[in-house]
């Protein structure tokens, strides 16, 4: 039953073949692709997969080496050489390229391979250039009750195992052992593989040692072909027998023996190579030990001290503890004593042996520390090796390195008196917080709590105290109980809370120390965070109940009995701070109150805490809105009550908030002061305590707003008056407060004192409304009723938001109208006598609002009012008053005041209206004038002329009849203001040369030079637009002016316009500038007055004028004018032209649709003398008619009842869009409509009546088409 196997290759491909019990080829590996044989070479760029493989193949060398393999372990070596004939060589080498000198090398062996288990299986090894590859070959599983003896031979299966690339083409390939393979490579590097986990466990250098080789000639002759080279090859030269290798070497064989783990690590060793043999010891355990026995235990676990028995070792890992101990001894038994120590001190040289020695054991540390760590031998570390390092007199040594190692997270376990000499060395350099961050990066469930708790007591580590027991013991209020233990002993002290804080807020003494770090530890808490990491807790329960927890232990109200303690273990309870009622909270809000209340607020704040509830929030529940915090609550009966069966619920916030009032808001007594011995700690108690007043009165409006909790009316008043008197404090944060706040919550006359105090307007309005609402149906308090409205009108009014301002109007509407009751109404006539006598404020504020509230409210008084207005502010008021009513603004807002008020006003109201436009708007006279017609003309007239308003005074003369007079007045006037113009700019020119060189003077001189010009420029365009204001209304009544015929108005504007020029002429030393500027105002002058002519004046008569009267002038002036006028006219006479041609298109149009209408008509040459109402007959072509039905009643049930003509016609109608529709599809024969015959019908009776007997009506065409048309 035995199978020889052996393994050919040629130039593509390797066989499996089996030679006994018969030759049989099992299996064709092909080659390895080009690019990993040979990663230099670029393969050319082919089509087909298999000219890529040919091309390959082709340039391999001619294959060699064959092994032979057997189930018994007997070997034949083969060895076969397969040779080209020199032509073919020739051909290809024209063909296909350049030839490999890689010969590929097969090796056969029974070996372990990674994921075959602990059976060796048969292994073809094959390595061609730089590729490596394993073929594994499987025999088929043999069944139990099968002997092997009946002669029939299984062949194994194969398959590709695994392959990898060496760095350079291999040239030799063996196995050695079972897990184990040997390869050299061009660059003479030896090296060795671990097959079963695939890595490299040796690399040596074979360059010195002149192997044997063999050349081999890939062609008969050399010489024959130009370029050909033999192929060498080095696998005979290397052979592997019983776990040796041996090289055959020029001079003579070599051997080489793979030595086992230990013996490796021994020979290292001996040879004094401590650290590479402590290295190769730990890459054996990492790669054998805790790769494979380390699966049965959990990755993390460690052997601390006291933990571990030699039993549950293992041999391998005793034999590396004795290693690593062998080598602590030598290296301490070796390290400089100290007596070489004090002889180098006495010659001056301590210093170098000193930093000698510590680097020494620095080192030694290290070594230990890490190979303890990685084989997880902390019991060996804290053991033997601890105490080698402490009775060498280098702990501290020791201690440090350690530190390290924790600080990185690579040692998470310190033994008990390991802990105890590090905590002293740490005291000792005076860095003991060292400690506390070794801590952090510790495992306090591994931790001896009993020592580690003692010695943190000891040394006063709070911050590691409170890790280990949060972490360790998940008891998050023991060690705030230690805490503040310390924290009332500082306070004891001399030097405790009287201390002065530093300005940049670091603590100085223990008492700020050990309070910020209780206040830290509380916000860790109350926030969901372990402390002091900041890592969240799990799970999220334990959140709800530790903050349950923190809040029963902070509002103890007696604090428990103090620990005892090394210095005072006979303290008394009833002393300092302790002895004071609710202490754990009291010594909080000493430290600092904000934080700590900004801590409450983290619990107080979250939607998903749970409160209990009591009757006194219930009521608050009822009064206040409810928000998301409330309703999350939940009724409890116990109220006040607080025990540990609450499901996590924590005390009701109103509880906390009275609790906190009865400490911070209550009198210094002397009770409490006494407390402290030392005067300075009074002093500071006070100041501390004044600061948390201030915070706790910031801390309570946000929840007094939210209606959760409730104060008392003088806490209340406190609250304001902080408020009020806190910098960056708003108005809006008081309203909202006074707004969410219910009546009976606060003393109304002492927080209106208060705000007003503070000239928070809106505040003071708030509660001036208020107190309005509460006395406005109290008779007795009518007084104080009528001072809140009165007030409340000063607020608005005062107010820095003109658009809050305004709503006074609103207010005093509401106030005044309403109630219907007799207190009401009686409250009501008193308001509005107060708004009679702020009406002027309220004028100025708005006049517009203000003529609206007289308008609802005032009608009857209006003579009264205006009376009155007209003696403040020299009737500016009325004035305002009256403009709003007239001008019409009013009417705008509310068309019924408005026409209320214009009914109720007389012509002595508008006269008195123009008398004050007269004084303080005399440019809005004209307007006024040329829009109303409620004004006395004479006393109009009087007005203007008195005040001097041309344009006004001009169209009163014109409605009078004069109007020439009014003309020559305008223009007179309109010279004036050109004069005064020209004056202005000259003076203008003149400033800006004598301050030419002073920029910044400049600047100004310019902006109000400016200003000043526009206002005049927009006084003479004014004047200008009423003169064309007045020809315009006058063209058609005055086209003769001294027996002149033409629109001789327009005419004299123009002339006077015209002749101005040469009146403004510049004078000789006038700039530029000012000579481009009036040239450019009379411009915009005759622009402006030709725009306004073209409408009213023909092109004739205007073309006319300019060219006879200016005739001898260059028309520079009326240029720009006649272009534009030309070009309007122009496209006047387009638009002109194209309305007649679309007219003439839709005349023609229409001509011609009456014209087919006309000609659809067909002749009648005979019709019957009698005819039957409503028969339908056909016309022929020839004029023949043919009766189709006689006697028809359409649209009746009977026939008897007659159809209308109307009726018929739409039958007819119906009949004939049916057939032009068939002929359209081309059903029907012919040209026309059944066969070109038409279809009519008569007329009845009724309709025919007024004509002769004798005559029967056949169609009249205008009636046909009037009915519906032929079609």
């Amino acid at each position: 039953n035995k199978i020889v196997l052996i393994a050919l290759s040629s130039a593509r491909s390797s066989f499996a073949i089996s030679v006994v019990p018969k030759v049989n080829v099992l299996h064709r590996w092909a080659g390895p692709a080009l690019d990993r044989i040979d990663p230099s070479i670029e393969i050319p760029k082919v089509e087909e997969e298999d000219d890529k493989s040919s091309i390959a193949s082709s340039n391999y060398a001619s294959s060699y080496a064959t092994s032979s393999a057997s189930t018994n372990y007997a070997s034949t070596y083969i060895s076969t050489s397969t040779y080209q004939t020199t032509e073919n060589r020739k051909k290809e080498v024209q063909n296909k390229g350049p030839e490999l000198p890689f010969l590929p090398i097969l090796s056969w062996g029974w070996a372990l391979v990674s994921g075959g288990g602990h059976a060796v299986s048969p292994i073809l090894a094959r390595a061609w250039g730089c590729s490596l590859q394993f073929l594994r070959a499987s025999f088929p599983p043999r069944d139990e009750n099968d002997d092997g003896d009946d002669g029939v031979i299984h062949n194994p299966a194969f398959g590709l195992h695994d392959e990898f690339n060496a760095s350079s083409p291999v040239v030799a390939l063996n196995w050695l052992g079972k897990r184990s393979l040997v390869y050299l490579t061009m660059t003479n590097e030896f090296t060795l593989i671990d097959t079963v986990i695939m890595t490299m466990q040796e690399r040596l250098d074979f360059s010195g040692m002149k192997l044997v080789y063999a050349e081999f000639a890939l062609s008969s002759s050399n010489s024959q072909l130009s370029g050909a080279a033999a192929r060498t090859t080095f696998m005979n030269s290397i052979r592997s027998n019983d776990n040796r290798l041996l090289i055959l070497c020029q001079e003579g064989i070599k051997q080489i023996t793979v030595m086992g783990m230990r013996e490796q690590i021994k020979s290292l060793e001996d040879g004094g190579q401590w650290l590479e043999a402590l290295a190769l010891a730990l890459d054996h355990y990492e790669s054998s030990i805790s790769s494979q026995e380390d699966r049965r235990r959990s990755p993390t676990s460690m052997r601390y001290a006291g933990t571990m028995t030699s039993s549950s070792l293992t041999e391998d890992e005793i034999w590396m503890a004795e290693l690593l101990m062998r080598y602590l001894t030598l290296a301490i038994d070796n390290a400089p004593e100290s007596s070489q120590l004090e002889i180098s001190y006495a010659s001056g040289k301590a210093s170098s042996q000193m930093n000698f020695a510590q680097s020494h054991f620095e080192m030694l540390s290290g070594v230990c520390i890490e190979f303890s760590v990685v084989t997880r031998r902390l019991d060996l570390l804290f053991g033997p090796i601890f105490r080698c390092f402490y009775e060498a007199r280098f702990i501290n040594v020791f201690l440090d390195v350690m530190e390290t190692y924790v600080l990185n997270d690579k040692l998470t376990y310190i033994a008990p008196e390991a802990m105890v000499m590090f905590v002293a060395h740490c005291r000792d350099m005076k860095e003991l917080s060292m400690v506390e961050r070794c801590l952090l990066h510790m495992d306090c469930s591994l931790m001896d709590f009993d020592s580690i708790l003692t010695l943190l007591k000891k040394n006063s580590l709070y911050t590691g105290l409170l890790h280990v027991y949060s972490s360790g013991l998940d008891d998050y209020v023991s060690p705030l109980e230690i805490l503040f233990d310390a924290i009332f002993e500082s306070v004891d002290e001399s030097e405790g809370i009287h201390a002065e804080r530093r300005s940049d807020g670091a603590p100085k003494s223990k008492f700020e120390q050990y309070g910020y770090k209780a206040l830290l530890y509380l916000k860790y808490c109350f926030e969901g965070k372990s402390f002091p990491k900041g890592s969240a807790l799990a799970p999220e329960e334990r959140v709800q109940t530790l903050r349950q927890e923190l809040f029963t232990f902070l509002l103890t109200e007696t604090a428990s009995p103090p620990r005892p303690s090394a210095n005072m273990p006979h303290r008394p309870v009833s002393r300092g701070v302790r002895s004071l009622p609710y202490p754990y909270l009291r010594v909080l809000i000493l430290i600092d109150a904000k934080a700590f209340l900004d801590c409450l607020a983290i619990v107080l704040d979250d939607p998903a805490a749970q409160f209990l509830e009591n009757a006194r929030e219930s009521h608050l529940a009822v009064d206040y809105a409810p928000d998301m915090l409330l309703e999350r609550e939940h009724s409890d009966e116990s109220g006040l009550e607080i025990s540990g069966l609450n499901n996590g619920k924590l005390p009701n916030r109103q509880r906390i908030v009275d609790t906190l009032s009865s400490i911070i808001m209550a009198d210094l007594s002397s009770e409490i002061t006494s407390s402290f011995r030392h005067s300075d700690s009074k002093k500071q108690f006070m100041l501390l305590s004044f600061k948390a007043k201030d915070a706790f009165l910031d801390f309570l409006p946000k929840y007094l707003k939210l209606g959760v909790v409730q104060t008392s009316t003088s806490l209340t008043t406190e609250i304001f008056k902080r408020m009020c008197s806190k910098s960056g404090s708003s108005e809006s944060e008081i309203v909202s407060l006074l707004q969410a706040l219910p009546r009976s919550s606060y003393e109304l006359d002492e927080v209106l004192r208060t705000i007003e105090q503070a000239k928070s307007t809106r505040g003071s309005l708030f509660l001036h409304k208020v107190g309005v609402s509460m006395t406005l149906d109290r008779p007795d308090m009518s007084d104080k009723c009528q001072h809140h409205f009165n007030r409340s009108i000063d607020c608005y009014l005062i107010d820095k938001d003109e658009e809050f301002r305004k709503g006074v109007f609103a207010y005093v509407m509401k106030e005044c109208s309403s109630g219907n009751s007799n207190e009401a109404s009686s409250s009501s006539r008193y308001f509005r006598g107060i708004v009679l006598r702020r009406l002027p404020e309220l004028i100025k504020l708005d006049a517009d609002h203000a003529a609206q509230l007289v308008g609802e409210m005032f009608v009857g008084k209006l003579n009264m009012i205006i009376s009155s207005l007209e003696k403040m502010d020299s009737g500016r008021v009325a004035y305002s008053f009256l403009d709003a009513v007239i001008s019409g603004k009013l009417n705008k807002m509310d068309t019924v005041a408005s026409q209320e008020l214009l009914a109720n006003l007389t012509s002595n109201h508008h006269h008195k209206y123009l008398t004050l436009m007269a004084n303080f708007q005399p440019d809005r006279v004209y307007q006024y004038l040329s829009t109303n017609q409620s004004y006395r003309l004479k006393d109009a007239l009087e007005l203007c002329q008195k005040r001097k308003i041309a344009d006004a005074s001009a169209y009163l003369l014109e409605r009078m009849g004069d109007v020439s007079g009014a003309l020559q007045l305008m223009l007179q006037t309109l010279d004036t203001r050109l004069v005064t113009l020209r004056n202005i700019f000259l003076e203008n020119d003149a400033k800006s040369q004598s301050f030419g060189s002073r920029r910044a003077f400049n600047t100004k001189l310019s902006t109000l030079q400016n200003e000043v010009t526009e206002k005049e420029k927009n006084s003479l365009k004014q004047i200008l637009s009423a003169v064309l204001d007045l020809c315009e209304r006058n063209k058609n009544d005055h086209v003769t002016l001294e027996n002149e015929r033409g629109p001789l108005l327009w005419f004299h504007v123009l002339d006077r316009l015209v002749n101005a020029k040469s009146m403004l002429r510049d004078p000789k030393d006038s700039s530029q500038h000012l000579s481009a500027s009036i040239s450019t105002m009379l411009s915009e002058l005759l622009l402006m007055t030709m725009q306004r002519m073209m409408p009213n004046v023909s092109l004739y008569d205007l073309l006319h004028k300019i060219t006879k009267d200016h005739a001898q002038s260059d028309l520079g002036e009326f240029r720009e004018m006649l272009v534009s006028m030309l070009k309007t006219y122009s496209s006047e006479l387009d638009v002109c032209s194209n309305a007649v041609d679309v007219m003439y298109h839709d005349i023609s149009h229409m001509s011609m649709e009456k014209k087919r209408l006309k000609v659809q008509g067909s002749l009648v040459q005979e019709c019957p003398e009698r005819m039957t109402n409503h028969a339908v007959v056909t016309v022929t072509p020839s004029g023949k008619w043919e009766a189709v039905n006689q006697g028809i009643a359409l649209g009746t049930q009977s026939g008897s009842r007659r159809m209308s003509a109307r009726h018929a016609a739409s039958v007819l109608k119906n009949r004939r869009r049916k057939h032009s529709s068939a002929m359209k599809r081309g059903i029907g024969g012919g040209s026309g409509g059944n066969g070109g015959k038409l279809s009519l019908m008569t007329a009845f009776e009724g309709e025919s009546s007024m004509m002769d007997s004798d005559h029967h009506l056949v169609g009249c065409l205008s009636d046909a088409q009037h009915v519906g048309g032929f079609y």
